[in-house]
Formats: C-alpha cells, sequence, structure tokens
C-alpha cells in the first residue's frame, strides 16, 4: 500500500512539475494557446471587432448574460453567452481565461465572451468585495 501511494505521488509530482503551478506565471500566457494576455486598461484603446485575450475573474452577475470581469488594471463589462457558462461554477477568487471580441457602441466599450476557460484550482484568497 505504501508503494502505490509514493508512486502516484509521484506521478502527481511528474504532472505539476511539468506546469506552471502559480497564477503568476498563468497571468503571463494562457499555456493551451500561447496567445497574450491583455489588460483591462489596454482595451479601452483597440479598435471595435479586435480579438483580445484577458485573465483575471468575473466579480459579478448583471443579468441577461451580461457578467463584470476584471484583472489587476480594472473592470469591463462582457457578455458571456449561457452555454458558455454550462456545468461551471465561478466565484470572485477564480482565475478564468477569456478569448473574447471587442465591442465599440459610442463611448462604452465591452467584450463578448468567444471562449471561456475556468481555472479553479488557481483561487485568490484576497479581497472578494465586488462593490470595487
Amino acid at each position: 500500500m505504501k508503494k502505490i501511494i509514493l508512486t502516484c505521488l509521484a506521478i502527481a509530482g511528474l504532472i505539476f512539475s511539468g506546469s506552471d503551478a502559480f497564477a503568476g506565471d498563468h497571468m503571463a500566457k494562457n499555456h493551451s494557446t500561447d496567445k497574450p494576455i491583455s489588460k483591462v486598461s489596454s482595451v479601452q484603446n483597440m479598435p471595435d471587432d479586435s480579438m483580445v485575450y484577458l485573465q483575471g475573474y468575473i466579480t459579478q452577475n448583471l443579468g441577461d448574460e451580461m457578467y463584470v470581469f476584471q484583472d489587476d488594471s480594472g473592470t469591463m463589462n462582457i457578455e458571456i453567452d449561457d452555454d458558455l457558462m454550462t456545468g461551471n461554477t465561478i466565484a470572485p477568487t477564480t482565475v478564468v481565461w477569456v478569448a473574447a471580441e471587442v465591442n465599440k457602441d459610442g463611448d462604452v466599450t465591452s467584450l463578448e465572451a468567444e471562449e471561456i476557460q475556468f481555472m479553479p484550482e488557481m483561487t485568490t484568497t484576497g479581497n472578494t468585495d465586488m462593490s470595487k
């Protein structure tokens, strides 16, 4: 029994040593696509219909498939179709990676999610105040 447990631990160690286990590394790029991660603050200056890749948190559900996305540079409204959310439970501390299209409507910039990946193993225990 002890040998089986040690073997499982060794396998788990190999799996995790080959991946970035820290949130800071995941904030630099998404390893499943190797697309550069943009910041919310830079999305404001991007043209309509640009494709962006963001990593951060869904901090609030506004209803009708609208949510608030937040990273360390700011917040922005994002439309996420229900089918992209199916089977996923999120909390303001759950890290998400989003591929989204920039939507410009006059002076208002928002996002429309094309793909979303939930990373529940990468949660923070910091401030969960959703009033920001």
